[in-house]
């Protein structure tokens, strides 16, 4: 990190101006994202030449839009679960609608729960959008385009960036001060202190990557530059256990409760379902504390937070486990 280079504070995380700009550049598709099930919006849009697509379908044509865009649309948290269709308009096709469906598909990303939607309290007396807003239920919203998006400065896109983050980390887990820790030969510190309580300048850095980078950067100074390649990637759950097995770590008991008693500093914890799968991962730095990254996407930053806070517990009150790895 430059010395010269502005900070902000997220949460816990620290966020460097070069890194703001580039997420202000990635922050909105270049097409909009709507939701909807009524049969004359499928026929129009069809009858227009438009893709129309089921949401697994959506997400096999676009595999990165929820990498990407996922926490901005709420994609996996949509109010109406089953929700039947979705499209990517452009802007040109927005107007074309008229302003009977826009606003009918407007009203229907408020009902669905659909994200990057804007409530007055966004926004000063003198800044108010006029259009690309509705009212539902006597609550007034915003719709952010990637129309208006453009429209706007850099200026303003990266204030626009910085109040989405900080309401996004509204209530997060309190993370750890690198400085209280320390002492055991298998966990890089230094590589630590690079990392935590950073963001990724895009999406696609995830728990996997960030846990066998550390594992990586275990074995000394001149792995870093590996561990660093590593925790930028995209790591899906193969590969990641392929490089913890060539780093002789091996699953050494399967925890259904949280019990620091249990771990030991450089340790790999893998969050499982009922069902085996594997979901999360994070090294310990002590037994009661683990780096992680909570999600893949460009908002979740890289944290040291406490074991019994790790939001993926929830999969052991539900028949879950955690499983320990440890180098032999």
């Amino acid at each position: 990190m430059k010395g010269c280079e502005v900070l902000y504070t997220i949460g816990d995380a620290i966020l460097v101006d070069t890194t703001l700009e580039q997420l202000a550049e990635r922050f909105m598709p270049l097409w909009d994202l709507y939701y909807f099930e009524d049969d004359h919006i499928y026929r129009y849009l069809l009858d227009a030449g438009i893709p129309v697509y089921t949401r697994a379908e959506f997400s096999r044509s676009f595999p990165r839009f929820s990498l990407d865009y996922g926490a901005l649309y709420q994609m996996f948290d949509l109010s109406i679960p089953d929700v039947p269709w979705v499209t990517l308009l452009r802007t040109a096709q927005w107007w074309a609608l008229g302003s009977k469906l826009q606003v009918e598909l407007m009203e229907y990303q408020i009902r669905c729960g659909r994200g990057n939607i804007y409530e007055g309290s966004w926004f000063s007396k003198d800044d108010c959008p006029v259009n690309n807003t509705v009212t539902v239920n006597g609550r007034w919203c915003y719709l952010l385009t990637a129309e208006d998006w453009q429209a706007k400065g850099t200026d303003d896109r990266k204030q626009w960036v910085l109040k989405w983050l900080v309401q996004w980390h509204t209530g997060a887990p309190l993370s750890i001060r690198v400085g209280s820790i320390g002492g055991f030969e298998r966990v890089p510190y230094r590589l630590i202190h690079e990392y935590a309580g950073t963001f990724a300048h895009q999406s696609g850095p995830n728990c996997f990557a960030a846990a066998i980078a550390m594992v990586v950067g275990g074995s000394g100074v001149d792995y870093y530059p590996q561990s660093r390649d590593l925790i930028t990637q995209w790591l899906h759950q193969e590969p990641f256990f392929r490089l913890l097995d060539a780093q002789r770590y091996q699953k050494v008991i399967e925890l259904r409760t949280i019990d620091p008693v249990m771990v030991q500093p450089a340790d790999v914890l893998i969050w499982c379902t009922s069902d085996g799968a594997a979901k999360h991962a994070a090294f310990a730095i002590t037994p009661d504390a683990v780096f992680q990254k909570e999600g893949q996407g460009w908002e979740s930053p890289w944290l040291l937070v406490q074991l019994n806070r790790v939001r993926y517990n929830e999969y052991l009150k539900s028949g879950g486990h955690v499983a320990v790895y440890r180098r032999q």
